[in-house]
């Protein structure tokens, strides 16, 4: 038996259609939505596998919101689901695989072009393993705790392109000799949690998704926290209907506190290899680390190749209390020298730049420097044009001054811009894919470049990874004070 999964045209949407072939794809029969259980709207990139005599599978990025998913304004978020059907077809089961974790808030970009919201989303693929368990190879998004854990009503998205594989854990296989016993009634050991955090001033915020329950109701998750990795003990039990925590007392700035969450059902306990660390990287009164360089990175002068002027050691933001700004702070090893004709950007993805400028897609916060070495501070939009397929240029172009900002000889460069200036995001609201970026060597030509190579001239030009680990994502909590969780 063959299976095809369709993106079947609907108003405003698409459907999640199956159809299945005896024949070589001949003629097709039992031509099933797998959506509509969960109220699909929208779908991308399906895949399918066949196994045994009348075993398939098909998995499929899904959204509960109509529109056109490909829009810039499309709201919706997206989570990875997977369909079995066991009888050639006649039924199938669909089953939400990232249930309180989404993949992707917003837009999936269908088209060709630069846009923010083509996020690598289509390297997407599905097989199965040697006992017919299902494996599903697909792109997060969304990746790690202030993406996953925002509201649905939040704006932005992380920008992520984290490759992930997901993996049956239970249930009957697509080959059935490799079925366990009693494989419709059989009770296992829950699946492993997946877990994100956020350590956000004197709070850390613990989210997880369990999409597996081993065929038995989960009946609590045991909640473990240690100073030192593997030394994790239990820290709290919580109800089996929770999947959230905030841990109030993880309050010592000096350590990183490492979590697991454990689920239990009449059955046992799942695997515990899902520990995450939560080091302490700032408040958002004066600035919490999105990003920050590993030392020994290629990118930090011991290492030879670059300068300690345009070397970054890390990016924060901050919402300073009492105003309506944003903060932006860029730590590059020494400015003692500050070399002329150079620049130095922080960058985030937002659509907001389009008030702009309708080509842009980034807004940018900096210092620049002109050929007497004279120091001014501006911000503006990024709109990245695209020569062939995959070669992107993009340009900026300045919108304002930023009074206020300061550099100091240690490095530290901070950038305040009104909220109103950049699309005056709210609490809740992303800023996804911050990252800093530094230039020097400008010329006529290449000011307004935000990349160069050597095709282009011989500037030295450092661009800080968009999508690294942990995800620069930042969310908005507001100008309140950093005593408050």
């Amino acid at each position: 038996m063959s299976s095809s999964t369709v993106a079947g045209s609907a108003t405003g949407g698409s459907n999640a259609v199956v159809a299945t072939s005896t024949d070589h794809g001949q003629t097709w029969q039992n031509i099933y939505d797998v959506g509509a259980v969960y109220g699909l709207k929208n779908i991308a990139f399906p895949a399918a596998v066949a196994g045994g005599a009348g075993r398939a599978a098909v998995a499929f990025y899904g959204s509960t919101s109509s529109g056109d998913g490909s829009a810039n304004n499309f709201a919706g978020v997206w989570h990875l689901y997977v369909s079995n059907t066991f009888d050639g077809g006649l039924h199938w089961t669909t089953t939400d695989v990232t249930p309180k974790d989404p993949m992707q808030r917003g837009c999936i970009w269908m088209h060709g072009g630069a846009d923010i919201c083509r996020n690598l989303l289509d390297f997407f693929d599905m097989t199965v393993d040697k006992q017919g368990r299902v494996q599903v190879g697909y792109v997060d998004g969304c990746a790690d705790g202030a993406c996953a854990q925002a509201a649905l009503t939040a704006k932005g998205n992380a920008y992520t392109a984290r490759g992930v594989i997901a993996r049956q854990s239970s249930g009957r296989r697509l080959i059935a000799n490799f079925d366990p016993p009693n494989p419709l009634h059989a009770k296992s050991k829950p699946g492993m949690p997946s877990l994100t955090l956020r350590r956000v001033n004197s709070v850390v915020h613990l989210a997880w998704s369990e999409a597996d329950t081993g065929n038995s109701a989960i009946t609590r998750y045991r909640i473990m926290r240690g100073t030192a990795s593997g030394a994790e003990t239990l820290l709290t039990n919580v109800s089996g209907n929770q999947t959230t925590y905030n841990d109030l007392t993880a309050t010592d700035v000096t350590k990183t506190y490492y979590y697991k969450v454990l689920a239990v059902n009449g059955v046992g306990t799942s695997c515990g290899n899902n520990e995450i660390a939560a080091p302490y990287v700032g408040d958002t009164c004066t600035g919490l680390i999105v990003q920050r360089t590993p030392p020994g990175h290629p990118e930090q002068p011991l290492q030879g190749l670059a300068p300690a002027s345009l070397a970054i050691d890390y990016v924060t933001v901050g919402e300073p209390p009492g105003t309506n700004n944003l903060m932006f702070k860029m730590k590059v090893t020494s400015l003692a020298n500050v070399p002329p004709s150079s620049r130095w950007r922080i960058v985030w993805n937002s659509y907001a730049a389009q008030s702009y400028d309708p080509a842009a897609e980034q807004f940018y916060v900096g210092m620049r420097t002109d050929q007497n070495g004279t120091v001014t501070f501006e911000y503006g939009t990024i709109a990245t044009a695209v020569v062939g397929l995959v070669i992107g240029v993009p340009t900026e172009t300045a919108v304002g001054s930023l009074p206020g900002s300061t550099f100091n000889a240690d490095g530290t460069i901070t950038l305040i811009v009104p909220k109103s200036a950049v699309g005056s995001p709210v609490p809740g609201d992303l800023l996804g894919a911050v990252n800093g970026r530094t230039f020097t060597g400008d010329t006529a030509q290449t000011q307004n470049l935000e990349r160069s190579t050597l095709l282009v001239d011989h500037t030295f030009v450092k661009g800080q990874r968009d999508n690294g680990h942990p995800a620069a994502t930042y969310s908005v909590v507001g100008n309140v004070s950093c005593g408050s969780p």
